[in-house]
């Protein structure tokens, strides 16, 4: 009999990592101290082995998610046969309704499994904001069953956690968003000047930030430092616009060598709930940021500039200008500050530091 396994259950693809999401979870399973694996919902790639299920959908859809959560169930029982101590991690970054069935089964069903929830963000806020009355009201109803229930909630930073007490009553676990870098990948310089937002367009807030940056932010710039460009990575975006660079999905390898060698990651995030991991990345990486306030929120920064905190539009443009006028004293300031970000958000002592004060 085994001693003890951990599977980690997500509803999105995390294989390959392609997303902030992914970044992060994969982050988190590497550093995880125990026998484990990952149970993904996925319609990408049908990767199956010792660490990772992967149980396909043709196509995304939530429908077509949730008529696979009795197979993510029956996968994740047969993976605990003859193991004493089984714990789930759900990694919620999807729509809180498919945690909430996983949670219901194993609670109702398997009384010896501990499950950890670890939020990614507070999903009613999002849902409010981009999603019917239903859809929120149900979201909300559910999210607050999934913390509740669920042996251990985290939450992602100190003012959500707060959030969190304030709309559901239930104290969660401070679990911030970290990283592990494999900088010996980062390879080959683009040669043309550029500004970067990484980030898939089908999701709301990077649509709404890549639309204002292509609106009211590049159309001036342009007249003014004609050859900039702007690159978007993460897939989803289909305009032909003389300005961009639109490299779509891209591997974690190349992903790093186009953020460090842009003039700046630039985050124009309106709206938002969560830790931004492309903000962290960047940092960790040495990049130049500039971001909004919401953007950069929930991330310890060093006082120095950079990174840049704007969110006027005039302002926005000024800062932009100014970072690629000074680029590199702007780029020895975030290669110095970048050993605080290493540390502070390495993945491996946010996890041990997670394991040793709720017993794990």
């Amino acid at each position: 009999m085994k001693k003890n396994k951990t599977a980690f259950v997500t509803f999105f693809p995390i294989k390959p990592n392609t997303m902030g999401s992914s970044t992060v979870v994969n982050s988190r399973f590497d550093c995880w101290p125990y026998e484990k694996k990952i149970f993904q919902i996925s319609h990408l790639n049908k990767i199956n082995n010792k660490k990772i299920e992967t149980i396909f959908i043709k196509k995304e859809s939530p429908i077509n998610k949730i008529f696979k959560l009795p197979e993510v169930i029956f996968k994740i029982n047969r993976y605990f046969n003859y193991t004493k101590k089984k714990l789930i991690i759900i990694e919620g970054a999807s729509w809180i309704f498919y945690s909430f069935i996983i949670i219901f089964f194993f609670k109702i069903f398997k009384t010896n499994v501990k499950i950890i929830y670890i939020s990614h963000s507070i999903e009613s806020e999002i849902r409010k904001k981009y999603s019917n009355f239903l859809i929120y009201f149900l979201t909300k109803y559910l999210e607050k069953l999934v913390l509740k229930y669920s042996d251990l909630s985290t939450s992602v930073s100190l003012r959500e956690r707060k959030k969190i007490k304030s709309l559901y009553n239930v104290n969660t676990i401070l679990l911030p968003n970290g990283i592990s870098l494999d900088r010996e990948k980062m390879i080959r310089k683009e040669k043309r000047d550029y500004l970067i937002y990484t980030g898939s367009y089908f999701y709301k807030p990077n649509k709404d930030a890549i639309d204002y940056l292509n609106n009211y932010i590049m159309p001036i710039l342009i007249k003014k430092i004609p050859n900039l460009k702007l690159m978007l990575t993460g897939g989803g975006f289909n305009k032909k616009l003389t300005w961009i660079i639109n490299k779509g999905t891209v591997a974690k390898a190349d992903l790093y060598k186009y953020i460090y060698f842009s003039k700046c990651l630039c985050v124009p995030l309106k709206f938002g709930s969560g830790t931004r991991i492309k903000i962290l990345e960047a940092l960790c990486l040495g990049a130049i940021v500039i971001s909004s306030k919401k953007g950069i929120e929930g991330i310890d920064i060093v006082s120095k500039k950079p990174p840049f905190i704007v969110d006027k539009k005039t302002k926005l443009i000024k800062e932009i200008i100014n970072v690629i006028k000074n680029n590199n004293e702007f780029k020895k300031r975030a290669n110095k500050s970048k050993k605080f970000y290493l540390e502070k958000y390495s993945m491996t002592r946010i996890i041990e530091k997670f394991i040793n004060e709720n017993q794990i």
